[in-house]
């Protein structure tokens, strides 16, 4: 049945603090735990206790879990919506991500296909399935890195109230089970980034042949693709920041407990004598035989003295008349720019150090070049080619072209 909008988002701004109640109950609510909340939570000067239960299933706040049944769900649109507004949020698990990769793949095929037949509608359809997919994706991305963030709050706010152990357990699960297999589909190189790149084409190839119905929700999707490649992996790269440390920490604590307690199964049952025997130094039995008399102690301290010293090592007095090669090389870097002024402009930088320089090396040419790019008084200017190969006294050097022009 249609709601109206206005009457549901002023019972939902009255009833604030039992619908976050409602919410963060796990599972399903029956309607006597539903009741007593509403007695908790509600004004009943203002209104009563039945209206309140009443408006809950009109408005569609609560959802019977079957057909008949006692037990109530809240509205999944509204629960998303408290969770977002109390940053309450559920970690995005891989699966997740890759059927939502999974999707966005079949949609590009259809806009492959609308495409090859000139069939606007399918590349329509198509790019609204994508919008709706890619903010789901950037939605979910989020959430997971808001339950990261409430995650190391709740360890760093209070540490006393649960076990080192299930301190542990929950961070390595959020790091093993969601951060470290959602950096991998969402890297540069992964799964999600692929698919966006193909799906990129794809928009690009619908929009230069002119088939879609609507410009703006193709020009929106490319939009949406730039920003969620951009900042997918920024995200999660800040979750991992945050649980290392953590992470760090708690293992160093779980290996020190787990080999705490493997000694203690092991010291329970030995008797207190084999305790004593096998664990406890025995420096009160131990027995000193032939004790250092002061005529020891003096010729020992004699011939630590009297010991003869090492001879000095020799120290090579000639002076070497050959000029150091790196010497050598900080003169020829300092006087490249002034060799390269007087032959501007230059189209093809690289070409130019290589043909007048051939007597140096891979290395050489390219500490050349960062010296001549990062030089203020020339204006260097990049062409977006295919790069080129330069060979050098001993290798390849592979650039795109880069000119030089006179200032």
């Amino acid at each position: 049945m249609q709601i109206a909008p206005k009457r549901f988002f002023d019972f939902c701004a009255s009833h604030v603090p039992l619908l976050h109640a409602i919410a963060t109950k796990p599972g399903d609510v029956s309607e006597a735990q539903v009741r007593q909340l509403i007695r908790t939570f509600s004004d009943t000067a203002e209104e009563l206790p039945e209206t309140t239960w009443q408006r809950l299933l009109e408005l569609g706040v609560l959802m019977p879990l079957e057909e008949g049944s006692a037990h109530y769900v809240m509205a999944q649109p509204l629960h998303a919506l408290i969770e977002y507004l109390h940053d309450d949020a559920l970690p995005t698990s891989p699966e997740i991500i890759q059927g939502y990769t999974a999707a966005l793949e079949s949609a590009r095929k259809r806009i492959v296909t609308g495409v090859a037949a000139f069939d606007a509608l399918s590349v329509a359809l198509a790019a609204s399935e994508i919008d709706h997919t890619l903010r789901r994706v950037q939605e979910d991305l989020n959430a997971t890195h808001r339950a990261v963030m409430a995650e190391v709050g709740r360890y760093k706010a209070d540490r006393s109230s649960v076990s080192v152990r299930e301190r542990y357990m929950r961070i390595v699960r959020l790091m093993d089970q969601f951060v470290h297999p959602l950096v991998e589909i969402v890297r540069v190189d992964g799964l999600l980034v692929g698919t966006l790149n193909e799906l990129d084409a794809a928009l690009s190839s619908a929009r230069e042949a002119g088939v879609f119905m609507e410009l703006a929700s193709v020009l929106r999707n490319e939009r949406q693709i730039r920003v969620l490649r951009r900042r997918a992996i920024h995200t999660l790269n800040e979750s991992r920041k945050e649980l290392q440390p953590l992470y760090d920490v708690l293992r160093r604590s779980s290996s020190i407990a787990h080999g705490a307690s493997l000694a203690l199964g092991r010291l329970r049952p030995m008797k207190l004598e084999d305790w004593v025997s096998n664990y406890v130094p025995q420096a009160d039995r131990a027995t000193v035989e032939c004790p250092p008399t002061d005529a020891v102690l003096r010729r020992t301290i004699h011939d630590v003295v009297a010991h003869p010293p090492q001879q000095p090592p020799p120290l090579s007095m000639e002076e070497n008349r050959e000029t150091p090669a790196d010497y050598v090389r900080l003169l020829w870097l300092n006087a490249l720019p002034d060799a390269l002024r007087s032959e501007l402009p230059v189209k093809d930088l690289t070409g130019w150090l290589v043909k007048s320089f051939p007597e140096k090396g891979t290395a050489d040419a390219l500490l050349g070049l960062s010296k001549l790019l990062f030089d203020p008084d020339l204006q260097v200017s990049f062409k977006h080619a295919k790069a080129k190969a330069y060979r050098t006294r001993d290798g390849v050097l592979e650039a795109t072209t880069i000119s030089i022009s006179k200032p």
